[in-house]
């Protein structure tokens, strides 16, 4: 918000600091637990064998989101793993071996 904005809002700066302070923190909050459901399904599909059809639906309903959200997780994170070629399960990869 420009300074300008607020001024014309009436409102103060104390009062401006605070709901910047309120969004950080919800911010914050949003990302802890955007990062916790990640973990939860990197957990499902390693506990699940690797991926199959209909996984991200499956894992979807267990922890109560919409398959979009499971599909977006795991297009963020597969670049921190691959499936093995051989049985399907996630092996962490490697940097240094891909650099």
């Amino acid at each position: 918000m420009s300074t300008m904005v607020w001024q014309r809002s009436g409102l103060s700066w104390d009062e401006v600091c605070r709901r910047a302070a309120a969004r950080r923190r919800w911010n914050s909050l949003r990302t802890f637990l955007a990062n916790e459901r990640r973990r939860q399904v990197l957990e499902l599909v390693v506990a699940g064998g690797g991926f199959w059809w209909g996984m991200q639906s499956d894992i979807a309903q267990k922890l109560k989101v919409h398959r979009s959200t499971v599909s977006k997780d795991l297009k963020k994170m597969l670049p921190l793993a691959w499936p093995c070629e051989g049985c399907g399960h996630l092996r962490t990869r490697l940097w240094i071996e891909d650099a």
